[in-house]
């Protein structure tokens, strides 16, 4: 799907550009320098301010990463449950850093609350989210997803 077919599916008004930012990102794993400036044309809006609104969300990207991306909720309920024993356990398990780009596979990042906080600790790979993480079943989940 298009760019365009993915715009004139909203209404060129400013309470839908945060949707429309989402959808061209999700239909491309990211947002291109061309997206970004069809969208601000689309929505009559500055291109900064496209680029400011896509890189406050952490779900959004603006550079294509070739890396497969890991990431494991920092917020408050996951903590308590012991994400950052699932993320060391992570680090160790693929000899990486949370937050450091020094693999040229994978990447594991920190994620703000996905609101899920009943089935915590969560971990994203790609999109697919996994509940109820622990140290003990991280090894699993990504050996059979990797």
């Amino acid at each position: 799907m298009s760019i365009q077919k993915i715009l004139i599916q909203y209404e060129p008004v400013p309470e839908n550009v945060l949707r429309a930012v989402k959808d061209v990102n999700r239909h491309n794993g990211y947002l291109s320098e061309n997206d970004c400036e069809e969208i601000a044309k689309y929505f009559s809006w500055p291109l900064a301010r496209i680029y400011s609104l896509a890189s406050f969300f952490d779900e959004i990207r603006i550079k294509k990463d070739r890396k497969i991306i890991i990431k494991v909720c920092s917020g408050g309920p996951c903590l308590m449950e012991k994400s950052q024993a699932v993320t060391r356990q992570i680090e160790m398990l693929l000899k990486l850093e949370a937050e450091n780009d020094g693999s040229p596979k994978y990447k594991l990042e920190l994620m703000s609350c996905k609101g899920l906080c009943d089935r915590g600790p969560i971990v994203m790979i790609g999109d697919q989210i996994f509940e109820k993480v622990n140290p003990e079943n991280i090894d699993d989940i990504i050996k059979d997803y990797l």
